[in-house]
Formats: structure tokens, sequence, C-alpha cells
């Protein structure tokens, strides 16, 4: 009898099927993927570049966050970034924009670049920091498993069972010492600078993009 998919990957595919924002950023990225297109929906084209209002009662379409953010977000959820990029932005029927579409599209290109360039810093801070702490971790590291070791040799030629439960204990510490504080800079210095890496490989993706303005009313 063939065997079915693991429980977690079923659970998984169940959640992202009722999840509103999990179907929608399928879909996003569905587009992405065949026509290398991102879509957003926005109540003026300015707000792709603009704070969103401060007022949290007032309906509307912008996200959030903000029309940048978002892009960013939709593309660092992507497994693969095309090489171009199109970011169509949706304007209510009818609706007449505050800016004019070039103006907008330098905008978005400068505040890419901006975004680009602080989340490369941020990404490489860690990482830095991360290889400056290497050799005093794995040092603290090997130390503490050269105590683990030691402390298990002398537990076997001691025939009083406190001390050999005190050395027993000092071995786990030791152990969990040396596997904590290992990791941890490993880590540091290999992982966790890797979102932020890949956030500003998105905005930098969005500093090359075309801007292309539609309505509600016109085909997309």
């Amino acid at each position: 009898m063939p065997a079915g998919p693991p429980r977690g990957a079923v659970y998984g595919a169940a959640v992202r099927a009722r999840i509103a924002a999990a179907v929608d950023l399928n879909d996003r990225l569905a587009r992405l993927a065949d026509e290398r297109v991102v879509v957003i929906a926005l109540d003026d084209l300015a707000d792709l570049v603009a704070e969103p209002g401060p007022d949290p009662f007032a309906p509307r379409r912008t996200p959030a966050e903000g029309g940048l953010a978002d892009l960013a977000a939709t593309l660092v959820a992507a497994r693969r970034l095309p090489r171009e990029l199109t970011v169509r932005a949706v304007l209510p029927q009818g609706a007449s924009s505050s800016r004019v579409r070039a103006d907008v599209e330098e905008a978005l290109h400068r505040r890419a670049r901006a975004g680009a360039a602080r989340c490369w810093r941020e990404g490489m801070a860690v990482h830095s920091m991360g290889m400056r702490q290497l050799p005093l971790g794995i040092g603290i590291a090997l130390a503490s498993a050269l105590v683990a070791y030691a402390s298990a040799y002398f537990a076997q030629d001691v025939g009083n069972a406190a001390v050999v439960a005190v050395f027993v204990v000092v071995a786990a510490f030791a152990i969990t010492v040396a596997w904590v504080v290992s990791w941890m800079v490993i880590e540091s210095a290999m992982v966790d600078w890797r979102p932020m890496a890949r956030q500003a490989e998105a905005y930098d993706l969005l500093t090359r993009a075309a801007l292309e303005v539609v309505h509600d009313d016109a085909p997309t």
C-alpha cells in the first residue's frame, strides 16, 4: 500500500487552503512566477511610496504597512525571484492619480534602493557579529566538551555515589554549554543574516521594476 503524504504536509496544505491571507499570497506568487507581475491595490498612486494615513478607522484599500513594504513582503515569500518585474497598481474605478506615473516609478526605485541598502546593512551587521564571536564561541564549546569528557572519565573511577552524581551533573551542564554556545555563534554567522539579505534582494528587484497603472474597470 503506497504511503500517503506526511501529516505535517497535509496539515500545512489544509491551513493554507482556509486562511484568506494564504490564498491571496498563493495567487500573487503564481502570477509572479507565470507573468513576472506583482499586483497591488491602492487608493491613490502616490500611496505606492508614501506612508498610509494615520486614521485606523478610515476605509482604504492601500495596505496598512504601505505599498512598497507590501510589495517587498510578497517578493520575499517567493522561492525564486524573476530577473524582470512589473508592478501593477490597481486604482479604484474612475479615480485619477495625484501623481504622474513616471514620477511615482522614479520614487519607487529611489525608495527601493534605500530599503535594499538598509536591509543589507542590517544583515551584514548580524553576520559580522557572528563571525567576530565565532572563535570565542568555538573555544568555549571545545573547553566545555573537554570538561564534560573529563567529568565522565573520572566518574567511572569513583566509588562514592554522591561524587558520581556531581560528576554527571557537571558533564551534563558542560555538554549543554558546548551545544548552546557553539550553535548560537554558528547560527549568527551562517543563518540569522540571510532573511535580511533576502529582503535586500527583494528591494533590489524593485529598483528595476516597471510600473503599470490600471483601474478596476480595466482588464488585468
